[in-house]
């Protein structure tokens, strides 16, 4: 699991820290620098994944632009550096992203590349020293009898080295890698046709109706597509949703049940229902699904759903986060989010996001006060957090 991560130099951001639970919720005013935070560590990731190229980029839901423009205009174009610093249980990751010289569409992990240099060289030495010798396979370097006999530390150090060079451990993880952020629109969630290049679901809900076709026609997968459904409760007038039987293979398409229809017309496909309906199942096959990210990131959480709704719909979805393993990031600018939020479980996290006197981006946690009586919409929108314009 994540605990903290740390960006310094990526747009807004000049030198920002936080430390963060399985559901996080960033806040603040338009422009702030929300999504510049989930864009940052988007940035992480591609270097965790060594695919630091705009295609790349562009699919994880980071906006691509001149390379200049990602760097921190606070430092007056000096410092063309980037660097993300994560920080799991065991775990540190630090990425030193500058652009590639030779090509503007391309970035490059300096940090990595300098560890492996280094590597490199101390294996060199090792191996004149006589302290490195091949195995009998030729294939892999062993430390010799001599360095356990000589000190048992330097051998335990020199095979980390050799596990880390051999093995390229530097700066990979899984949970960082896969992290994504989704910005699901409804005119991709209606599209039934739409596939994607990311499995399952992509950065708009593209492919959401391939993937579900899939569970549905797998026995194997009826608790997840089950829960998925359960889930949708959350609306009052939803029954069920199943897949037509006789779909092509190449045809995806829901039966959704409306409770107060006419038994005959219960059932309408995705393109008659409403953009809340899309919108949750998109978030429920999300959290729920063991195919998607166990990290990711959500902006602007809050579309097409009214205020009672977006309070039930963050405590479902904080505790399938908790239920299925997966660390959320999401912004918002709908003060009834906040009221979903539960600030006595620790793993429940609030972040006002703002900009200091200088332009920085910062983020102040906000955490739970017993002496509180009003709900956290009405601290927010009543200015006592911050993260509200103050120039009217």
């Amino acid at each position: 699991m994540i605990k903290s991560i740390q960006i310094k130099n990526f747009k807004s951001v000049v030198d920002l820290s936080l430390e963060i639970g399985s559901f996080n919720v960033l806040i603040g005013e338009n422009g702030c620098g929300k999504s510049n935070i989930l864009e940052a560590i988007g940035f992480g990731a591609a270097a965790s994944a060594d695919k630091l190229d705009f295609e790349f980029l562009g699919s994880r839901g980071i906006r691509l632009t001149n390379p200049d423009f990602m760097f921190s205009a606070f430092s007056n174009g000096k410092k063309k550096s980037i660097n993300i610093r994560i920080k799991e249980d065991k775990e540190d990751y630090f990425f030193d992203l500058r652009n590639d010289q030779l090509n503007s569409k391309k970035w490059r992990d300096y940090f990595k590349e300098e560890l492996n240099n280094i590597n490199e060289k101390m294996i060199t030495v090792l191996k004149e020293s006589g302290l490195l010798i091949k195995s009998k396979n030729h294939k892999e370097l062993n430390y010799s009898d001599d360095v356990v006999k000589l000190d048992a530390a330097l051998a335990a150090s020199i095979k980390k080295l050799l596990d880390d060079f051999q093995n390229k451990k530097h700066s990979s993880s899984n949970a960082i890698a896969n992290y994504i952020i989704y910005s699901p629109e409804q005119s991709s969630l209606r599209r039934f046709e739409d596939t994607t290049q990311i499995y399952p679901i992509g950065i708009r809900g593209e492919g959401i109706f391939q993937y579900l076709k899939e569970l549905a026609f797998d026995k194997k997968n009826k608790k997840i597509l089950d829960e998925i459904k359960e889930s949708l409760m959350l609306l009052d007038w939803y029954e069920d949703f199943d897949m037509p039987d006789n779909l092509m293979q190449n045809e995806y398409s829901l039966k959704i049940k409306d409770k107060y229809l006419y038994e005959k017309l219960s059932y309408f496909d995705q393109r008659s229902t409403n953009e809340g309906f899309l919108f949750l199942l998109f978030y429920a096959t999300l959290f729920i699904s063991k195919d998607t990210p166990a990290f990711f990131a959500i902006d602007n959480i809050d579309a097409s759903f009214n205020p009672k709704l977006c309070r039930q719909l963050i405590k479902t979805l904080a505790a399938l986060a908790k239920k299925h393993k997966k660390q959320v990031i999401v912004t918002t600018h709908n003060p009834a989010i906040l009221d979903g939020l539960d600030l006595q479980d620790d793993g429940q996290r609030l972040f006002v996001v703002s900009r200091n006197d200088e332009g920085h981006t910062r983020a102040e946690r906000i955490n739970y006060n017993a002496k509180r009586t009003m709900n956290l919409s009405e601290v927010w929108t009543k200015g006592f957090i911050g993260g509200l314009p103050d120039n009217f």
